[in-house]
């Protein structure tokens, strides 16, 4: 057998125009990959090829292995090739359709959501989509017609047809049949082992905010996705975030460290024992994320308009009851992290990833308001008028504490507005009230709305209320802008129907109401030079509500990991010992927020370290403290 391999003759010219095609495939495929995450601009794809040439080439080698592991795969030489492009092609059209919507790049935990492609398939610009397909399969006959162009080039000598024939024998029929199987079984493993060796770098980091690559001539960046695929490319940065599906342990953790931690606040709550026990309260609490919900008179010297009002009610409620502004952690989307940082407590800070579909459908029960409130008397129901698997929900607000998850399959009201594709908030908020009024038990219910959702670029009312100022001869932005404003009218007008409802019951009720983020379609504000401006994009209103008296006080800008916090401090109801260490976190440090710091980190006080390690002992650690 081994006098047989070495009888071998190879035709090394038909290695190397093989080769040869690899190389020059890697090349354009990089680059069309790099023009296609900088949305189809060339300018900007050929300035990262020249300015950062040893990235550039770093990800074609990365690029050059994957085809050659598609090479060993395939027959035909030209085939890896069309299948890598129609994966890449596949890729960026993701990659496109999330920028746009969220200004953040594809990361590795949104290819999770594949198995949700039901619930995504409403946010699908289904034009784009019948382009994207067409361009794959003109790849693939390109690809076939390439294949019977050249393939007198692959012909095999009549020493290798014999060789052939002998190593098929071996390998027996079926697929390895008329295959020279010990050179593809080489390719294969050289482009596995080569691929894994050569990232090994990019998928093991130190998480810092910033980590040089001097021999690249680059650095990671882990608190700005957009900054690092800028820097090291689509491969490389996509890599990068590969790692984090496993949390990194942070200095000084330890079952030691963290009792000494947990005796501390267990400690302030005992001596704060003025606050009533839930066991005591007699109303049910509702915390309302309403998707979108912005005030636009915050950036009304940019966005001017004329109708009106567009939340007058909203504005009437921050008025006569506690309220204030939220700093999103998000711009244009992220709902379901602000989500979880409001029923949590948690902060997504040090992760930064997707909890709901990346840490806690495998960690089991969490701390949250549902299940706090749920050793106190209260029944748990989470409402969310859209598919319930939608960012695993259906997993991650179970192991919140909530009993109860109604979805748009079990809703009693499903109306929509106009020629809107989602239902609307005078059904979710009716949802609601019947929830409230069919049990006899306290509730604490969680709604996520979703009237306010992208797309905006669509006609859902008859006419457009509010009319959009300074954004003549941009037709798109002001269809946009302006269906945004009349959805976020009808929103408020909902909110009133359902405040008016809750004050003729008999039942006291709590309201907590936020919106999670602004939408993403406010560019002069977003990317503005000036941080202050782009810092407006991100603040939110939220206020508390009770249909029964309240003191009137004013509440301070925070992040969502806050806002339960000051929802019972506003009660003055017990609460959760790690919420005395929250308290000292809203204090010193209200906003944790990366887009807040920019190239800066906040002070890392003791407190803040305790709460790092609060968070990594709840989400990837040991639970020592729960």
């Amino acid at each position: 057998m081994i006098r047989r391999l070495k009888s071998l003759d190879i035709n090394w010219q038909r290695i190397w125009i093989r080769l040869g095609i690899l190389v020059v495939a890697a090349l354009a495929l990089t680059f069309f990959l790099e023009y296609r995450y900088f949305i189809n601009d060339f300018g900007r794809a050929w300035a990262f090829m020249l300015e950062r040439p040893l990235v550039f080439l770093y990800n074609s080698l990365l690029m050059f292995l994957i085809l050659l592991l598609f090479a060993g795969i395939f027959i035909k030489p030209f085939t890896g090739v069309g299948v890598v492009a129609g994966i890449v092609m596949g890729l960026t059209y993701a990659h496109i359709n999330k920028f746009v919507l969220r200004g953040t790049p594809l990361l590795p935990e949104d290819i999770q959501l594949a198995s949700e492609a039901s619930a995504m398939s409403k946010f699908i610009d289904w034009d784009s989509l019948v382009r994207l397909v067409l361009a794959i399969i003109l790849t693939l006959i390109l690809v076939q017609l390439l294949n019977y162009l050249t393939r007198h080039w692959w012909q095999p000598t009549k020493d290798e047809q014999r060789e052939i024939r002998w190593l098929t024998r071996l390998a027996g029929k079926g697929w390895w049949r008329r295959k020279h199987l010990s050179i593809r079984i080489i390719m294969i493993l050289v482009a596995l082992l080569g691929f894994v060796t050569l990232t090994d770098f990019a998928r093991h980091h130190t998480g810092q905010r910033y980590e040089d690559i001097p021999w690249l001539k680059s650095q990671f960046v882990a608190w700005n996705q957009v900054r690092n695929y800028d820097y090291n490319g689509f491969i490389l940065g996509f890599l990068y975030n590969w790692s984090k599906f496993n949390l990194a342990v942070p200095d000084g953790y330890s079952a030691e460290r963290m009792n000494e931690i947990a005796k501390k606040y267990q400690a302030l709550k005992k001596s704060d024992a003025e606050r009533t026990s839930l066991n005591e309260v007699d109303y049910n609490l509702v915390i309302i994320l309403n998707e979108s919900f912005y005030d636009p008179e915050i950036i009304a010297d940019y966005y001017p308009h004329e109708g009106g009002e567009i939340i007058p009610n909203t504005r009437r409620l921050m008025e006569q009851y506690p309220s204030g502004y939220m700093y999103s952690t998000d711009y244009g989307g992220g709902t379901a992290n602000i989500e979880f940082e409001v029923l949590t407590g948690l902060s997504n800070y040090w992760a930064n990833t997707v909890p709901y579909t990346d840490l806690i459908p495998r960690i089991g029960e969490v701390p949250a308001v549902g299940n706090y409130t749920k050793d106190f008397g209260y029944q748990t129901t989470a409402i969310h008028p859209f598919n319930g698997g939608m960012y695993k929900r259906n997993i991650a607000l179970a192991n919140e504490g909530f009993d109860t998850f109604i979805t748009e399959l079990e809703m009693d009201f499903t109306e929509s507005d106009g020629a809107s594709q989602y239902i609307n908030d005078r059904s979710a908020y009716n949802q609601v009230l019947k929830t409230l009024r069919d049990n006899k038990k306290k509730q604490a219910i969680a709604l996520v709305t979703m009237q306010n959702h992208t797309p905006y670029d669509q006609i859902i009312y008859d006419q457009h209320q509010f009319k959009a100022l300074g954004l003549e001869g941009m037709e798109w932005e002001t269809l946009v802008v302006e269906t945004y404003f009349d959805l976020l009218h009808h929103s408020d007008y909902y909110l009133g129907e359902f405040v008016s409802e809750l004050e003729t019951m008999n039942e006291k009720t709590v309201v907590l109401f936020f919106g999670d983020h602004s939408p993403g379609i406010f560019y002069k504000v977003n990317d503005n030079e000036d941080k202050a401006v782009r810092d407006l994009a991100r603040l939110t209103p939220y206020f508390v509500y009770a249909n029964f008296d309240l003191p009137k006080v004013s509440l301070p800008t925070t992040t969502p990991n806050c806002l339960t916090n000051t929802l019972y401090d506003v009660l003055n109801v017990a609460k959760p010992d790690y919420f005395y260490l929250l308290d000292r976190i809203c204090t010193e440090t209200p906003i944790l927020a990366p887009s807040y710091f920019g190239e800066e980190a906040p002070f890392q006080s003791t407190e803040l370290s305790e709460y790092e390690l609060l968070n990594y002992d709840a989400l990837g650690g040991k639970k020592y403290w729960h």
